[in-house]
């Protein structure tokens, strides 16, 4: 049975308003975003017992965690920038199966210097696929050692945009660490929003075996100068 649910972030308070918030809307599910008001979630500061008490919170009000947040620019082009961000993400990832859930979830990231959701070109070179497949590779390895699963999630401004990207990093990164959260909307561009059956056909049709998390949301064009 397919569990309908929302993003926790959506609702700033302190945890169990949130819960009660999300569970009266008639959710039965959540994505956990690390972030409340009377809780201390941020980096070098999740601890099993803060982990336990948010799982706690969300099971009471029948709200189980179905996946944790990392998002983050997992190829950020400042090294040391980088590896701060991957340093949280792995701390998340190490914690997963104490917030309720095996699922941390990010997308693939962006060498723009500028916004995590921007495109640059290197995003496209071959260069820039290997360096982002040898980060994934060490986040499955991380989650795998944990008992729990790093989910890529697509982005067309990411490295990782296009079903063929998608179809391509999973045969290089063949790993029981690694699975592919599901965003449909995320696949569109300009030159392939007209073609929304055939598009969805093929990530069901070549990825299916990978999914393990969904996301639902429209989409439309916006615009001459969006793509």
């Amino acid at each position: 049975m397919m569990q309908a649910g929302i993003f926790t972030g959506y609702f700033p308070y302190e945890l169990e308003e949130v819960a009660k918030r999300i569970r009266a809307l008639g959710f039965n599910t959540v994505q956990l975003d690390l972030h409340f008001k009377d809780i201390d979630l941020a980096a070098g500061q999740i601890t099993r017992d803060k982990a336990r008490k948010v799982r706690d919170t969300f099971r009471d009000h029948n709200l189980p965690v179905c996946c944790v947040s990392g998002y983050t620019n997992i190829i950020h082009p400042d090294k040391a920038e980088r590896e701060r961000r991957l340093a949280y993400l792995k701390e998340i990832i190490r914690n997963a199966r104490e917030f309720g859930s095996a699922y941390v979830i990010s997308e693939t990231g962006t060498y723009n210097t500028e916004s995590d959701w921007v495109h640059d070109p290197r995003n496209k070179t071959e260069e820039g696929f290997e360096e982002c497949r040898k980060v994934i590779s060490d986040l499955a390895q991380t989650a795998y050692d944990h008992g729990a699963v790093f989910l890529l999630e697509t982005y067309v401004n990411n490295v990782v945009g296009s079903v063929e990207e998608t179809v391509r990093m999973f045969a290089q990164v063949d790993h029981p660490g690694l699975g592919l959260l599901m965003d449909p909307t995320n696949y569109f561009e300009a030159h392939n929003i007209d073609r929304m059956d055939q598009v969805l056909n093929q990530v069901f049709d070549t990825l299916t075996d990978k999914i393990k998390i969904a996301h639902a949301k429209d989409v439309k064009r916006s615009g001459t100068d969006k793509t």
